[in-house]
């Protein structure tokens, strides 16, 4: 019993054909003497969907043991030190996973359609969508944060319009690197709307983000940069940049539904919607 080991997997339940073809493999070149178990266990409780398998080896030859690590490693299977045999086969008996010993390669597959009762991610993308849903190229909000309420009552129409924005406040999570988002926002975005105003041009962060896109525009990437340029802000006050191109004025009485109306045109025209 001293050679005697455990190795527990915790596996991608919706991705799970690349761990059964790693055990085809495994039971095929790895005798019983020496892979002496291969168990499944599967929770199909929807909010878990849990999927482990446990590898018990008895006389593993040399490299056999690292061979079977790399392997599952490679498919994103995480080896859990933290979890032993005797728990999955407690937590079994508790009705928390379907279990089943797998003794050759030849009944993975059908083994595996006892254990588990939802079809794999490849099947059912293949009769129902599951693509990301959202634009590829969104238009970027480059705005102060002290004019956030005009720039989100502009968002809806823009949407109405069959635009999809990248906002901050929307598309940064809890917990994300600001600057990693904001960079990869405007990496990934179609185009840009700068809102000009007085607190847009104080800020060192506004600052950055117009020079990114001039970047972007520089290198000859195909990306489409707007001013908006608020009532407070005279036109000798404007970057050199945004003062050599047409730029929409802001009156006080200009709306973000008007403000839409203007705009959409030129959206439309170089999305080609």
């Amino acid at each position: 019993m001293l050679n005697h080991r455990d190795f527990v997997w915790q596996c991608d339940y919706g991705d799970r054909q690349p761990t059964l073809d790693i055990l085809k493999q495994l039971l095929d070149r790895q005798n019983p003497y020496q892979l002496g178990m291969c168990a499944l266990f599967v929770n199909n409780n929807v909010y878990q969907l849990e999927f482990f398998i446990v590898l018990g080896y008895e006389e593993p030859e040399d490299l056999q043991i690292e061979s079977m690590k790399e392997k599952l490693s490679s498919i994103g299977a995480r080896l859990r030190t933290d979890i032993t045999f005797s728990q999955m086969i407690e937590l079994s008996m508790r009705k928390r996973f379907n279990s089943v010993e797998v003794p050759s390669s030849e009944e993975v597959d059908d083994l595996a359609n006892v254990v588990f009762e939802f079809p794999d991610r490849a099947f059912v993308s293949s009769r129902i969508p599951m693509g990301p849903i959202g634009s590829d190229l969104p238009v970027f909000l480059s705005h102060s944060s002290k004019d956030k309420p005009f720039v989100e009552d502009l968002i809806p129409y823009l949407s109405r319009h069959g635009l999809a924005t990248w906002y901050d406040k929307i598309d940064i999570s809890y917990g994300e690197s600001i600057v990693k988002a904001v960079m990869n926002g405007i990496d990934d975005s179609g185009a840009v709307i700068f809102f000009i105003t007085k607190n847009f041009l104080s800020s060192k962060w506004c600052e950055e983000e117009m020079e990114s896109f001039l970047s972007r525009v520089s290198e000859g990437d195909k990306v489409l940069p707007i001013s908006v340029v608020f009532p407070d802000v005279e036109h000798s006050e404007l970057p050199r940049f945004i003062r050599n191109k047409k730029y929409l004025r802001l009156e006080n009485d200009l709306t973000p539904s008007l403000v839409a109306n203007e705009l959409i045109p030129t959206f439309r025209a170089f999305f080609e919607l």
